[in-house]
Parts: structure tokens; C-alpha cells; sequence
């Protein structure tokens, strides 16, 4: 079992702002090493206002106590009752959640339980995210090597990037050694973006054999590498397992935005790095395989909570025998 530890000072944390200055090349350094390395880190003063981020805040956590606290309140005691008569409950997680589409099509006018303000903030949030995460993946073609807006083109498809928000709270658990607030796995997708609760921790990644802590900072987006970036780089920048554990005390808010491939997006590794690899003996060929999003996507359902490695041998059999 991997051990915990705390690294708050070593997590890599970037001052955007930095980003037009002099110091630019150590803040895409910075950026750089904590893709290959860590495959999380954290933006400070990226351009999404902070009044805007607060009422996001606000209206989140007031719609959970409002409306969804009394469904998840009925779900956290047949959960608890199972386990503590001997039952297994680490296949279930400990959170409440919904999701917002946004592209290609958005779905939030249909969701229940939304008044009109809410709406109108996520939309407005939803756009600054977007626009972030396109900065992003030009900021990685950058330290990549690859011309500006590779990555955005390879996410595109035929409508464009597939786009959403799950938003999330982890409410308090009297009993954190039963169940997990969310198992441990690799995200399928491209880059992620987080607003989390900058008061209650519970979000880690695997590094290096140990668990460590993404430190909770007011007003900071957490980014993190998908699967298909890792594709896409042949393995140069890495997704990572996370997990989010349950507290006996403290909700913990989560709005994690997935800025993740068109469904019949062809993902496979960018022939300029396999070439480079190749010059730099990493690597000779593209070690990762080509495949349509989707196809992955039907079976990352299937393996969500399993190591990555198997998804991406099984897309290349699936390959082998078309």
C-alpha cells in the first residue's frame, strides 16, 4: 500500500502572471517539469476574477444544502449501515455530483434545480475555464516543441472539443476507514481544470510510490494531465492516479472542467515528438497506440478504477485485430 506524505512546499505551483514577464522561461519550466513529473499543478493570478470565483463558491455550496444534501444524506446511511455490518463499500464514493455539458452542446437549461443566477454564473465560468484551458494547451505546445494550437487541433474532431463540468461536494464521514470520497484513477481525458474548496483538503496524487496532498489555495485552479495527453506527448507528460479521501469533518467543493477530445477525435502520438524521442533514445516509435476518443471512452466506464497501462495495451490489440 502506498504511504501518505505532505509536500505543500515542493508542489508545483505557477504565477501566470510571470508568464509576461522576464521570467517567463522558470515559470514554463516550472510548467515543463510538472507535467513530466507530477502530472498536477497549480495556477495563481490566471485571469478568472476572484468575485466571480466566490459566488461560483457560493451559489455551489448553497444549492448542495438547498437541494441535493437530503438525496445524499439517504445514500450515506444505507452506505454506512452496509458497512458496518461487514459489507464491502469501497466499490461506491463518497460524493454528490452533477454535470454540466457545455460543448459541443450545452445541457444546463435542463438541468433541474438551477435557478436562472446559477445558470447564468457557471455559463460565465464555463467560458473563462475554456479559454484558460486553451491558453494551456498552447502554453504545453510551447515547452513541447509543437507549433501553436497542435494540441487544440488534435482535440477537435468533427464539432470541435468535448467540454463539461462536474461539480461535487464530499460531505463529512464518520467513518473515513470504510469508503473513499473518490477511488483512485487516471482521468481519460485531456487537460482538467479544478476549483476546489480552498478550506477542506482531501484530493491526492500518486507520486513516486506516495500519496501527496494538492494543497488547498484560495482562489487557485488545480490543472491536471488526461490519458490523451499522455498519448499525444508518446508518454513525455503523464496522468497520474488521484483519489479524494473522506474527513470526519468539513465539505469539501469540487468543479473539475474536462477540455477533453471530440468523440471521433483521432488521438495518437504527435510525430514530431516520436521523432524526437527517437533523437533522444527515449523512445523509437510512437509507443502508444491511434484510436477514435470514443472507443476509449466506452472503455475507460468499463476500467475507470484500474491502472491506465491495460486501456491503452487493450486499444492497441483492438487495433491489431480490426
Amino acid at each position: 500500500m502506498a504511504a501518505t506524505r505532505s509536500t505543500t512546499l515542493s508542489f508545483p505551483v505557477i504565477n501566470m502572471e510571470m508568464l509576461e514577464t522576464e521570467e517567463k522561461p522558470a515559470a514554463m519550466a516550472v510548467i515543463h517539469d510538472a507535467c513530466e513529473n507530477w502530472g498536477f499543478f497549480e495556477l495563481l493570478n490566471h485571469g478568472i476574477s476572484h468575485e466571480l470565483m466566490d459566488e461560483v463558491e457560493r451559489l455551489t455550496k448553497a444549492h448542495y444544502s438547498s437541494c441535493r444534501e437530503p438525496r445524499f444524506q439517504e445514500f450515506a446511511a444505507r452506505t454506512l449501515e452496509a458497512g458496518e455490518k461487514g459489507a464491502d463499500v469501497k466499490d461506491v464514493d463518497w460524493e454528490s455530483t452533477f454535470f454540466v455539458r457545455h460543448l459541443p452542446a450545452s445541457n444546463i437549461a435542463d438541468l433541474p434545480d438551477l435557478d436562472d443566477h446559477y445558470r447564468q454564473v457557471m455559463k460565465q465560468f464555463a467560458s473563462e475555464i475554456q479559454k484558460l484551458s486553451e491558453k494551456l494547451l498552447d502554453l504545453l505546445c510551447e515547452n513541447l516543441g509543437l507549433e501553436k494550437g497542435y494540441l487544440k487541433q488534435a482535440f477537435a474532431g468533427s464539432n470541435g472539443p468535448t467540454f463539461g463540468t462536474k461539480v461535487s461536494a464530499y460531505p463529512p464521514c464518520p467513518r473515513p476507514d470504510l469508503v473513499d470520497g473518490l477511488r483512485a484513477h487516471t482521468d481519460a481525458g485531456g487537460i482538467i481544470l479544478l476549483f476546489q474548496d480552498d478550506q477542506v483538503s482531501g484530493l491526492q496524487l500518486l507520486k513516486d510510490g506516495e500519496w501527496v496532498e494538492v494543497p488547498p489555495v484560495r482562489h487557485a485552479i488545480v490543472v491536471n494531465i488526461g490519458d490523451q495527453l499522455e498519448v499525444i506527448t508518446n508518454g513525455r507528460y503523464k496522468s497520474v492516479m488521484h483519489r479524494v479521501l473522506t474527513r470526519p469533518d468539513g465539505n469539501r467543493m469540487s468543479i473539475a472542467s474536462f477540455y477533453n477530445p471530440g468523440a471521433d477525435a483521432v488521438i495518437f502520438p504527435a510525430p514530431a515528438l516520436v521523432a524526437a524521442g527517437a533523437e533522444e533514445e527515449r523512445a523509437g516509435a510512437a509507443t502508444y497506440p491511434r484510436f477514435v476518443f470514443e472507443d476509449y471512452m466506452n472503455l475507460y466506464v468499463r476500467h475507470k478504477f484500474e491502472a491506465k497501462e491495460p486501456r491503452f495495451e487493450a486499444m492497441k490489440s483492438a487495433i491489431a485485430t480490426a
